[in-house]
C-alpha cells in the first residue's frame, strides 16, 4: 500500500511560487527552481512521460493539467496512464477525472475561473460535492475574493491563484492575502 499523500497545504508551504511549464524548453528552469512541485501545462503522448521522469529525478512532484495535454482524453484511462508514468497529481476543470485521480491516490486540483458572482456560487456549490485536494482559481488577482467562501465550506482546502501575475510583488501580495500558493508560467519569476 502506498504511503498516504502529504496534505497539499504543507507542500505549498515549500512551494509558494509554483513553476508552471507552458513550453517544454522551460522544463530545466522549472526543475532548478525552489520548491517541491512542478506543474506541467504542456505535453503530449510523445513527450510527457520523459518530462515526468525528469521532474521525479529532481525529487519534485509532477502535477499535470490534463485539460492542456495533447492527445489525451479527460477520462480515467488517461489518469491511470499518467499515474503509471509517475504523475503525483492532476489539474482539471472537469470533475470526473479529478474524482478518479483522488480515488487512486493522486492529488486532485480543481481549476476554475472566477468571472463573476455566478461563477463564485457555482464554484462553492461544486466544492460541497467534490473530493478535491486543492482549488486553483484563475485569474489570480481575483482569487482572494473566493477565500472566505472556500474556507466556510472546507477550511483545510488550499487555494492557488494562477494567471495574470506579472511581478514578484504581485505574487507576494496575493500570498499575503491568504492564498496558499500562486502558479506562474514566466520562468523569470521562478525563484531558484
Amino acid at each position: 500500500m502506498p504511503a498516504p499523500l502529504t496534505p497539499l497545504r504543507m507542500v505549498f508551504r515549500e512551494t509558494p511560487i509554483i513553476p508552471s511549464v507552458r513550453h517544454v524548453e522551460h522544463l530545466d528552469q522549472a526543475i532548478a527552481a525552489h520548491g517541491k512541485i512542478v506543474y506541467l501545462l504542456t505535453g503530449d503522448l510523445e513527450n510527457c512521460e520523459e518530462m515526468i521522469r525528469r521532474i521525479l529525478a529532481s525529487d519534485k512532484l509532477p502535477i499535470v493539467n490534463l485539460d492542456l495535454l495533447n492527445g489525451f482524453s479527460r477520462d480515467k484511462y488517461a489518469v491511470n496512464y499518467l499515474k503509471h508514468c509517475g504523475v503525483r497529481g492532476i489539474i482539471s476543470t472537469h470533475l470526473d477525472p479529478l474524482r478518479h485521480a483522488h480515488g487512486i491516490d493522486l492529488y486532485a486540483i480543481q481549476r476554475t475561473f472566477l468571472l463573476d458572482s455566478g461563477a463564485k456560487n457555482t464554484i462553492t456549490n461544486q466544492l460541497k460535492n467534490s473530493p478535491v485536494d486543492a482549488l486553483e482559481v484563475l485569474p489570480a488577482p481575483v482569487a482572494p475574493k473566493l477565500l472566505e467562501s472556500v474556507r466556510a465550506i472546507s477550511p483545510d482546502i488550499p487555494v492557488v491563484g494562477g494567471g495574470l501575475i506579472y511581478t514578484l510583488k504581485e505574487a507576494e501580495d496575493l500570498l499575503s492575502q491568504g492564498l496558499d500558493a500562486v502558479s506562474i508560467s514566466n520562468p523569470q519569476m521562478w525563484i531558484s
